[in-house]
């Protein structure tokens, strides 16, 4: 899973993507994130259009991203009067406790928190969640994230029960590594 958290600024220049990964926040150079979107790798909150990095509206429901210019200076992207926040939050996860559904997120400034589905409704009609969430018919619908994906494809490649060698490492795919001699 590779999350778009903020844009790196240096002024009117951009210098990286601050990206989650689900354990710690990496850049990552514009150029290094088109090279992995034409790939085939998931950046969630980004796509490449005519060969410029834009928020994904379709796909991570991205509305907005924070860019963080200097010390203490975070600006909305796209700056409107409708936007006044200078944090974001993009949605990553949810879980369940005690039967209350909670919305993982991770804020701009990598603070990561989880609201309950009113608070989510709220800030995503403020704004304040700027992607991984979207709100259709008034019920919360969530982005699908690379991780999900990739437990699918694991799960149907058990299925298959095909065992595929990995060239050169002497082992097989889905095995643990035998010791010799224990």
């Amino acid at each position: 899973m590779r999350v778009v958290v903020r844009r790196e600024m240096l002024g009117a220049r951009e210098q990286a993507w601050s990206v989650w990964n689900g354990k710690e926040v990496m850049e990552y150079t514009g150029n290094q994130i088109k090279g992995m979107l034409k790939s085939g790798q998931k950046v969630c909150g980004l796509t490449v259009k005519d060969n410029e990095l834009v928020s994904d509206a379709e796909g991570f429901f991205t509305t907005n991203i924070m860019e963080h210019r200097y010390c203490g200076n975070f600006t909305p992207m796209i700056e409107n009067e409708s936007v006044m926040a200078n944090v974001f939050y993009i949605v990553i996860g949810s879980h369940e406790e005690k039967g209350v559904t909670y919305y993982d997120c991770i804020s701009t400034k990598f603070e990561q928190t989880a609201f309950n589905e009113s608070d989510v409704r709220a800030y995503l009609r403020l704004g304040i969640i700027s992607g991984g969430a979207r709100l259709t018919d008034d019920k919360i619908e969530l982005a699908p994230l690379e991780y999900e994906k990739a437990e699918e494809t694991k799960q149907a490649e058990k299925k298959e029960g095909g065992e595929k060698k990995n060239k050169g490492s002497g082992r097989v795919q889905g095995r643990p590594l035998e010791t010799v001699g224990a």
